[in-house]
Protein backbone atom coordinates (compact mmCIF):
# COMPACT_ATOMS: atom_id res chain seq x y z
CA UNK A 1 0.00 0.00 0.00
CA UNK A 2 1.24 3.44 -0.93
CA UNK A 3 0.65 5.91 1.89
CA UNK A 4 -1.40 8.95 0.75
CA UNK A 5 -1.89 7.48 -2.76
CA UNK A 6 -5.47 8.76 -2.72
CA UNK A 7 -4.16 12.32 -3.23
CA UNK A 8 -2.96 11.30 -6.68
CA UNK A 9 -5.73 8.89 -7.68
CA UNK A 10 -8.57 11.17 -6.55
CA UNK A 11 -7.15 14.13 -8.50
CA UNK A 12 -6.51 12.24 -11.75
CA UNK A 13 -9.29 9.68 -11.30
CA UNK A 14 -6.78 6.81 -11.59
CA UNK A 15 -3.26 5.83 -10.54
CA UNK A 16 -0.99 6.98 -13.42
CA UNK A 17 1.96 5.18 -14.98
CA UNK A 18 3.57 8.66 -15.04
CA UNK A 19 4.35 8.48 -18.77
CA UNK A 20 6.42 11.50 -19.88
CA UNK A 21 6.80 12.77 -16.31
CA UNK A 22 9.81 14.98 -15.73
CA UNK A 23 12.08 14.19 -12.78
CA UNK A 24 12.46 17.46 -10.89
CA UNK A 25 14.67 16.15 -8.09
CA UNK A 26 16.18 12.89 -6.92
CA UNK A 27 17.96 12.09 -3.68
CA UNK A 28 19.53 8.91 -2.37
CA UNK A 29 20.77 8.14 1.12
CA UNK A 30 22.81 4.99 1.65
CA UNK A 31 20.87 4.30 4.86
CA UNK A 32 17.96 3.21 2.66
CA UNK A 33 16.03 6.28 1.53
CA UNK A 34 15.16 7.62 -1.95
CA UNK A 35 13.29 10.86 -2.57
CA UNK A 36 11.81 11.44 -6.03
CA UNK A 37 9.92 14.54 -7.19
CA UNK A 38 8.24 14.52 -10.58
CA UNK A 39 6.03 16.77 -12.68
CA UNK A 40 3.29 14.83 -14.44
CA UNK A 41 0.78 16.06 -17.05
CA UNK A 42 -2.29 14.18 -18.27
CA UNK A 43 -2.97 16.05 -21.51
CA UNK A 44 -6.27 14.23 -22.14
CA UNK A 45 -7.67 15.50 -18.82
CA UNK A 46 -5.83 18.82 -18.95
CA UNK A 47 -4.44 18.21 -15.45
CA UNK A 48 -0.91 18.39 -14.07
CA UNK A 49 0.72 17.93 -10.68
CA UNK A 50 4.01 17.99 -8.81
CA UNK A 51 4.35 14.75 -6.85
CA UNK A 52 7.04 13.83 -4.32
CA UNK A 53 7.58 10.21 -3.36
CA UNK A 54 9.57 8.93 -0.40
CA UNK A 55 10.81 5.34 -0.55
CA UNK A 56 12.11 3.81 2.70
CA UNK A 57 13.97 0.61 3.41
CA UNK A 58 15.58 0.80 -0.02
CA UNK A 59 17.79 -2.06 -1.21
CA UNK A 60 19.10 -3.49 -4.49
CA UNK A 61 19.43 -0.08 -6.16
CA UNK A 62 20.25 -0.27 -9.85
CA UNK A 63 19.77 3.19 -11.39
CA UNK A 64 21.76 4.74 -14.20
CA UNK A 65 22.03 7.62 -16.64
CA UNK A 66 21.12 10.54 -14.37
CA UNK A 67 21.32 13.54 -16.68
CA UNK A 68 20.52 17.25 -16.37
CA UNK A 69 17.04 16.46 -17.76
CA UNK A 70 15.29 13.14 -17.10
CA UNK A 71 11.96 11.98 -18.53
CA UNK A 72 10.16 8.83 -17.38
CA UNK A 73 8.30 6.48 -19.70
CA UNK A 74 6.70 4.58 -16.81
CA UNK A 75 7.02 3.95 -13.08
CA UNK A 76 5.80 0.49 -12.16
CA UNK A 77 5.25 -0.60 -8.57
CA UNK A 78 4.96 -4.32 -7.90
CA UNK A 79 4.26 -6.14 -4.66
CA UNK A 80 2.55 -5.22 -1.43
CA UNK A 81 5.66 -4.70 0.67
CA UNK A 82 8.40 -5.21 -0.01
CA UNK A 83 7.88 -3.39 -3.30
CA UNK A 84 9.86 -3.52 -6.54
CA UNK A 85 10.04 -0.13 -8.25
CA UNK A 86 10.99 0.03 -11.93
CA UNK A 87 11.51 3.32 -13.70
CA UNK A 88 11.53 2.97 -17.48
CA UNK A 89 13.32 5.90 -19.05
CA UNK A 90 12.39 7.99 -22.07
CA UNK A 91 15.50 10.06 -21.54
CA UNK A 92 17.99 10.00 -18.70
CA UNK A 93 17.64 8.11 -15.44
CA UNK A 94 16.04 4.69 -15.27
CA UNK A 95 16.43 1.42 -13.43
CA UNK A 96 14.99 -0.33 -10.41
CA UNK A 97 15.17 -0.80 -6.66
CA UNK A 98 13.31 -2.50 -3.84
CA UNK A 99 11.79 -0.80 -0.80
CA UNK A 100 9.75 -1.57 2.29
CA UNK A 101 7.43 1.45 2.13
CA UNK A 102 6.26 4.16 -0.26
CA UNK A 103 4.70 7.50 0.61
CA UNK A 104 3.28 10.34 -1.47
CA UNK A 105 5.02 12.93 0.68
CA UNK A 106 3.86 16.00 -1.24
CA UNK A 107 1.26 16.72 -3.90
CA UNK A 108 0.53 20.04 -5.62
CA UNK A 109 -1.87 20.38 -8.52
Amino acid sequence: MIESAEKVSSYFGYWPEFCDAKIESFSYNSSGFIGLSIFYIDTDLGKSAHITFQFSGVTEVSLSDLLSENIIDEISIEGAGPFTITMESCYGMGGSFKCDSIQVADFHA
